[in-house]
């Protein structure tokens, strides 16, 4: 219950930590102007649209059909911080609505909004100046629970605590970056993420990664793990097609290919 936990409240937060360089998050290692992924697995089919600072502006996500399914558009402060992402439906309604407010670099406030302007969730985020270290977070204004991370090194210690101060959940985790973790290691849950020289995710424990590196969980990870990861890529050097696989010499379980507009 307790790792389950702490994979819900890790989702539940991924939108309100954003990267400001998407570059990143998308595996790029040049600017682009636009991408546009093509799936063959349960992941849709999406398109991704970057300004000059190399900043995801508009992601779009399809149906089967090729109709427009969502759109993410995002807004930039003068600094070229995140200030707000609109979540649009396919019927052209702002779903939800994602607010930002900043400490210098790093996020103070987040604050989530729905299709009647209602707050429905929000984060209040302190740092030590490396590190956000201190979360507390709050559905529809009230407070659910605060999560705590001490680092060291490239490690650190997540603690979730319920308001009355009793302990939720905790995990060990080691990672490359701050969005991208090689180990987490908690109540009820293993994770291992191994990664190439360019930071793409070439295996995988007990979790699968989509196309932006992102978890996920499915039932067939009871059989099968392990997910090993392959590359081919264009003359930049980013990557064009994925493939996935359960072993490394097994045939391709999935394939993502990517067109890249620079």
């Amino acid at each position: 219950m307790k790792g389950r936990f702490m994979i819900v409240a890790a989702l539940l937060s991924a939108a309100c930590n954003p990267v400001v360089d998407n570059l990143e998050t998308y595996g790029l290692n040049c600017k682009a102007k636009e991408i546009s992924v093509l799936p063959d697995t349960l992941e849709r089919s999406y398109s991704v649209t970057f300004n000059s600072r190399g900043q995801a502006v508009e992601r779009i996500t399809y149906n089967e059909d090729g109709e427009v399914r969502y759109r993410e558009i995002s807004y930039f402060d003068k600094k070229g911080r995140l200030s707000e992402i609109q979540g649009i439906n396919g019927e052209n309604e702002t779903e939800i609505r994602y607010e930002y407010e900043w400490d210098g670099r790093f996020v103070r406030e987040c604050r989530m909004y729905g299709m009647n302007n209602d707050e429905l969730h929000r984060w209040v985020h302190k740092n030590d100046g490396r590190h956000i270290v201190h979360t507390t977070y709050f559905s529809e204004g009230e407070e659910n629970y605060v999560t705590t991370k001490s680092y060291k090194g490239s490690s650190y210690i997540e603690v979730s605590y319920a308001p009355d101060g009793s302990e939720l959940g905790r995990a060990d985790i080691d990672f490359l970056t701050d969005s991208k973790p090689t180990k987490i290691d908690g109540a009820g849950i293993y994770v291992e993420i191994d990664y190439n020289e360019k930071g793409l995710p070439v295996r995988s424990l007990n979790t699968i990664l989509d196309s932006a590196g992102e978890m996920e969980w499915t039932p067939d990870l009871e059989v099968h793990p392990e997910r090993f990861y392959f590359y081919e890529y264009d003359d930049r050097g980013n990557w064009t097609k994925r493939t996935e696989r359960i072993h490394p010499d097994s045939t391709a379980f999935a394939v993502i290919t990517r067109r890249i507009v620079y």
